[in-house]
């Protein structure tokens, strides 16, 4: 039975933080942690080490959490340990070279309380201690072997935290989106039965890797160090390497590997991208950190372009090759823009309408202007599409599927705000 937006205004979960599911030696696969107790006070947990993310020109700073090579932790976010709830499993994005799943940013409290499900938010090792692929490594990127690591712990344990463990959905944004889209490729167990796909690209050459051509990128990487030894370097060096490589590139650099033969994709999918998508990146490529109307105007057709390219065909790839399998499919739209700002409907504007709350995201240039209650409004019917998804398959009955023939696109917020008033 559904549960309605409104139905549980004021409700409470509780938040699980910090809480290990995997461990690994340094550009090793992961290994599952055995899970022994979770302590409803613990504070957040560590995030991976990491460089400044670019994209604080949109979001703002991020929130100053302890960084750690041994970061594989999760948060589970639950209206009570009681009962059998559907379950979202979130991956963060970051170009897979910043972010976290502890940030506030991305707390689930809200989602889990008002939508009756259970939120789990994943960190794991980022850039190049998650997607270095050693000589003699096969399979999957130390990365993904987190990511299919803590999937595994949910499947094992969710149910001690009012999780139904046969009823999971992945749902990323970003490089979350191209993470979980990985995974699929790879392989998940059937309890995972559909995927959210928020502004990914999985079809970018710079990024999207066989696992010999991983090796190959590696080894680049190691003929840069002329002889030094990673497994022997500390985690600033290795990051000051990862930025000098960064700039020899001219590119992001580290990225999960795809397998040489690659899973179909058959689940049901939603996937989308958002209006003005590309512009944080654009506005990067001209060296702006700060944005105006008339900065707006003349970088609007590069952005448009780009947001097809980047975003909007890769998406719409995914969606075509789930429906040929027989998977139902929804593609969106989102153009919810701040009143009287040049920012649009960029990059991560959605993500506030989902998950963590305003002092999260209060800093934001992307929300200036915006008040908070706006925020909170706007996203109630998004946020129970996401739920509708994770517990149905399907986001609402007023969505229209996405099939090769219509091509439907469905327009967010407004789509979600009518659907609220049924």
């Amino acid at each position: 039975m559904s549960t309605a937006p409104d139905d549980r205004r004021g409700a409470i979960a509780q938040a699980f933080h910090n809480i290990r599911y995997g461990h690994a030696e340094r550009f090793g696969p992961a290994e599952l942690v055995p899970f022994v107790d979770a302590d409803p006070l613990a504070a957040r947990g560590p995030i991976s080490p990491q460089l400044p993310s670019r994209l604080a020109i949109a979001l703002g700073p991020q929130a100053p959490l302890l960084q750690s090579e041994d970061c594989q932790v999760l948060s589970v976010y639950t209206p009570e340990c009681a009962g059998r709830r559907p379950v979202l499993v979130w991956f963060h994005g970051g170009a897979h070279v910043s972010g976290g799943g502890e940030l506030p940013w991305y707390d689930g409290t809200l989602l889990a309380a008002e939508q009756d499900i259970v939120v789990v938010t994943i960190t794991s090792r980022l850039g190049l201690l998650g997607n270095y692929y050693d000589e003699g490594h096969q399979g999957p990127s130390p990365s993904t072997t987190d990511h299919l690591t803590a999937i595994e712990w949910v499947r094992r344990h969710i149910a001690e935290f009012g999780g139904d463990p046969g009823r999971v959905t992945l749902a990323g944004q970003s490089a979350g989106a191209f993470s979980v889209e990985v995974l699929l490729r790879w392989g998940v167990g059937p309890h995972v039965v559909g995927a959210i796909l928020q502004s990914g690209n999985l079809r970018d050459p710079d990024l999207s890797r066989t696992p010999a051509a991983a090796r190959e990128h590696s080894l680049r990487f190691e003929r840069m160090l002329a002889g030094l030894a990673l497994r022997d370097l500390s985690v600033e060096q290795l990051l000051e390497h990862q930025r000098e490589f960064a700039e020899l590139t001219k590119s992001l650099t580290w990225a999960p590997a795809r397998p040489d033969d690659e899973r179909p994709l058959d689940i049901p999918i939603v996937g989308g991208w958002n209006a003005d998508d590309d512009l944080p990146f654009t506005m990067l490529s001209r060296g702006l950190e700060t944005l105006t109307w008339r900065d707006r105007d003349t970088l609007d057709d590069q952005v448009q372009a780009d947001t097809e390219s980047l975003y909007v065909l890769p998406t719409t790839d995914a969606l075509r090759e789930a429906h040929d399998n027989g998977a139902q499919t929804w593609a969106y739209r989102f153009a919810w823009r701040t009143p009287h700002s040049p920012w649009g409907s960029p990059h991560c504007m959605e993500i506030p309408l989902l998950l963590g709350d305003w002092p999260a995201w209060k800093a934001a240039p992307m929300l200036q202007g915006v008040a908070p209650e706006e925020i909170d409004v706007t996203g109630r019917g998004m946020r129970h599409a996401w739920a509708e998804f994770a517990r149905n398959s399907c986001p609402g009955a007023g969505w229209s599927p996405w099939d090769t023939q219509t091509g439907s696109i469905n327009d967010l917020p407004h789509l979600v705000r009518l659907e609220d008033q049924r």
